[in-house]
């Protein structure tokens, strides 16, 4: 009994440390979906990113990636130089930072944010990634308190 029961808890284990590092790159291009970021054909993955996903948005794709008016958390984000992300108003990024891959957030290119771009646990958010994010929109940084930032 107790040797079942440890396989059993080890097979769990396992499962979840192999969702927990799920990657995906956004690829878009899905005809009538191109920008949709809720589209899992736009993924090189074919699941949309959720809470476990660690996010890359590479230069040199034809579409970029809108996130409407839905809330999506994601574990890490990188957007790679020359490459942009937009979060349009009513919709909410998460990034969870919890695995410490691309050390949460790495903005190379540009995130055009009218809606709430929402960074946990992240140890630091400089004027240079500010500077990385453009729009009307909200960024959120949440250590040992939440600090708001305004971003025009």
């Amino acid at each position: 009994m107790k040797k079942s029961l440890f396989s059993i808890i080890l097979i769990l284990s396992f499962s979840f440390s192999l969702s927990a590092q799920n990657t995906a790159t956004w690829q878009g291009g899905k005809p009538g979906r191109s920008t949709d970021w809720t589209c899992p054909d736009n993924w090189s993955n074919g699941h949309v990113p959720d809470e476990f996903t660690q996010v890359i948005i590479p230069f040199g794709v034809i579409y970029y990636p809108v996130l409407q008016s839905v809330e999506a958390p994601i574990d890490a984000l990188l957007v790679e130089g020359g490459a942009s992300f937009t979060i349009r108003e009513g919709a909410k990024l998460t990034i969870l930072c919890e695995t410490g891959i691309f050390e949460g957030v790495t903005i190379l290119g540009k995130i055009w944010n009218d809606g709430t771009l929402n960074i946990d646990e992240v140890t630091e958010v400089n004027t240079a990634f500010l500077q990385r994010v453009k729009g009307n929109g909200i960024v959120i940084r949440s250590l040992e308190g939440v600090d708001s930032l305004v971003r025009k």
